[in-house]
């Protein structure tokens, strides 16, 4: 069962009280322009120092992660109405400080003449091909396709998806149009660390993966398959990251089998692990040096009424050096409405962040949460 703190049942009044620091029509200022992201290339020899120079810093990545974004239903419907609409700009000022951006795509972007939700199925969405366009215009550089929404609108729009995001120049992985392609990931570099980010889905909606179609098209939560790319892939590059789309929705503990296969990807040669599909937070756990985020909550995707925690989430800001374990930090919001909003812009800040945290913790056995930076991220560690 859950912890069950006093603050997880002041947080429905602590929302009622609350009114958004920033109206959602607000702007946080212009997106950032996407980050230049080229792809793995052999790295030069390094320019030589000169004996009396300091020395330089080692390289380094900042790579910002975050939860489930829906471009469907009624977020579709503002796209369609207003293609230019800038989802992210409340959280802007946080993307423009990381190199690379990554968020879980949740369903497909595909043209169904106005349609953004399925007129019998309110859970089977779509979002328009300008969807990519706001991705790209956030600076989003790579997303996840491996999830249950994957196959909503069929193999026709999970491919479109795809053909959007590359003609946005948008990183994906996770699908495919063949199952090597799904398995192929997604490789970018910036000052000279370069990355590889995988995903795979657990959960599929149209019934077991291995019967469907899909299975020809998506990446499936296969742990000896995984631990087979990694080790590919790991002389390539300085990081490897693996998005993973699994549990329970709306349970903030994840499934023995979900510990177990994240735990089984840091085996495997993974330097972090990011978890998605629950709409809630789950807490955060050291496996050695390399971190594991159960799930980091919605991030662009309506709260329902019935679970209070889908109306927050976080950001993890994952710092690489070469060579050396990563270092992590979270970055907290709330959502009104459609609207991510950071905790350290909201005028409630004090006793939001005294929620949150309270929560996290209970969540988070054996790990520290230090104080939070300008930006309103903060360390965390083990004890």
């Amino acid at each position: 069962m859950p912890p069950r703190g006093s603050e997880r049942y002041l947080l429905p009044l602590l929302l009622a009280a609350c009114a958004p620091s920033v109206p959602p029509s607000a702007s946080a200022g212009p997106p950032p322009a996407p980050v230049p992201i080229a792809p793995v290339a052999p790295a030069a020899p390094p320019a030589p120092v000169a004996p009396d120079e300091p020395p330089r810093p080692p390289p380094r990545i900042v790579f910002l992660a975050g939860g489930d974004v829906e471009l469907g239903r009624a977020m579709g419907k503002r796209l369609l109405r207003d293609p230019f609409h800038a989802p992210f700009a409340s959280v802007s000022p946080l993307l423009e400080q990381a190199d690379v951006r990554f968020v879980n795509l949740e369903g497909p972007l595909s043209d169904q003449k106005g349609e953004t939700m399925s007129p019998s199925n309110m859970l089977v969405f779509t979002g328009p091909p300008s969807g990519a366009d706001a991705l790209a215009r956030a600076g989003i550089t790579v997303v996840s396709t491996a999830n249950n929404h994957a196959w909503d609108y069929g193999k026709n729009a999970a491919l479109e998806t795809l053909a959007h995001l590359d003609r946005v120049g948008v990183a994906h992985t996770g699908t495919g149009p063949t199952l090597d392609d799904a398995w192929r990931p997604a490789l970018m570099e910036a000052h000279g660390v370069r990355i590889a980010v995988f995903a795979v889905t657990d959960i599929w909606n149209q019934g077991p993966l291995e019967g469907h179609e899909g299975r020809n098209f998506v990446a499936q939560a296969d742990l000896p398959r995984l631990a087979d790319a990694i080790k590919t892939v790991r002389t390539q590059v300085d990081a490897v990251l693996v998005s993973y789309h699994g549990g329970v929705e709306y349970q903030d503990m994840p499934t023995p089998r979900t510990r177990a296969f994240l735990s089984g990807a840091i085996d495997a040669g993974a330097d972090a692990v990011i978890g998605h599909h629950p709409h809630v937070i789950q807490g955060i756990a050291w496996h050695g040096e390399r971190p594991i985020l159960y799930s980091l909550g919605n991030l662009l995707m309506q709260m329902h009424r019935d679970h209070p925690w889908t109306g927050f989430g976080f950001f993890a800001r994952l710092t690489f050096v070469r060579g050396v374990a990563p270092d992590l930090a979270i970055c907290p919001y709330r959502i009104h409405g459609l609207v991510p909003l950071l905790l350290v812009r909201d005028e409630n800040r004090e006793a939001l962040e005294r929620v949150f945290f309270a929560h996290l913790r209970a969540l988070s056995p054996g790990v520290e949460f230090g104080s939070s930076d300008p930006s309103g991220c903060s360390t965390v560690g083990s004890r």
